[in-house]
C-alpha cells in the first residue's frame, strides 16, 4: 500500500540497511550464557552476561525494536495503528517509512535530514533508490512501480534444473486423465454445504 502511495504521490522510494542492528541494543532482561569454545575455560561453573542482544537471541527482534522505535518517536515519527512496522513523520514534507528487522524503506520528497541523522544514531548503510527487496524487483517508472518476483523464480529454476523446461499454463501433468467422481461422491460433497 505505502509503494501504491509512494507512486501515485511521486515519493522518493529509497533503503537502508542498519549494519550490526541487534548488536547495537543493550538487553532489558538478564541473559547468561556458557564460555564460548576458544575463550579460558579453565574456569569451571563460569558464565558470562549478555550485555547487548546478539543474533539468535530470541529476545533480540524485540529488543531491537524497541531501541529503534524509540528513536524515531523522539526524532517525530509516530506509529502507524495499523501496523506497528509503519512509522510516518507529519510535517510539510512528511516521511513514510517501514521496517523489516535492519531493512528500512523510506518514502518521501526530502529524506537528507532523515538520512543524515540515522547515520549519526546507527552504522547505517544508504542503499539508495529501492529496486530490491525481500525477493521483490521494485521497478520505478514516472507514475507507475511495478513489482515482479521473475528474478527469484529465475533463481528457483536454476536451482532446481528446470532453465530449460517448457512451460505450461497449468500445473497439471499433461494429457493427464482424470475420471468423474461417483455419484456418492457427489452427494456427500454436496452435502457438506461448503460455499466458495
Amino acid at each position: 500500500m505505502l509503494i501504491s502511495y509512494a507512486a501515485a504521490s511521486n515519493l522518493k522510494f529509497e533503503q537502508l540497511d542498519i549494519k550490526s542492528a541487534f548488536l547495537n541494543t543493550p538487553l532489558e532482561e538478564n541473559v547468561y550464557l556458557t564460555i564460548p569454545q576458544g575463550l579460558d575455560r579453565d574456569k569451571k561453573n563460569t558464565c558470562l552476561k549478555l550485555k547487548r542482544a546478539i543474533y539468535g537471541l530470541k529476545q533480540a527482534p524485540l529488543a531491537w525494536y524497541r531501541r529503534l522505535s524509540l528513536w524515531l518517536v523522539k526524532f517525530g515519527f509516530r506509529i502507524s495503528k495499523a501496523d506497528s512496522c509503519v512509522f510516518y513523520l507529519k510535517s510539510d514534507k512528511p516521511i513514510w517509512l517501514f521496517l523489516h528487522v535492519r531493512n528500512i524503506g523510506i518514502f518521501g520528497r526530502n529524506l537528507i535530514n532523515f538520512e543524515n541523522a540515522i547515520e549519526q544514531e546507527f552504522q547505517t548503510k544508504l542503499l539508495g533508490s529501492a529496486d530490491l527487496m525481500f525477493s521483490i524487483k521494485i521497478i520505478h517508472q514516472p507514475d507507475t512501480i511495478t513489482l515482479t518476483q521473475s528474478h527469484y523464480i529465475d533463481s528457483l529454476l536454476e536451482s532446481y534444473g528446470m532453465t530449460n523446461c517448457k512451460p505450461t499454463v497449468t500445473p497439471l501433468i499433461p494429457k493427464m486423465h482424470l475420471e468423474a467422481t461417483s455419484r456418492t461422491d457427489q452427494e456427500e460433497f454436496a452435502s457438506l454445504k461448503i460455499n466458495y
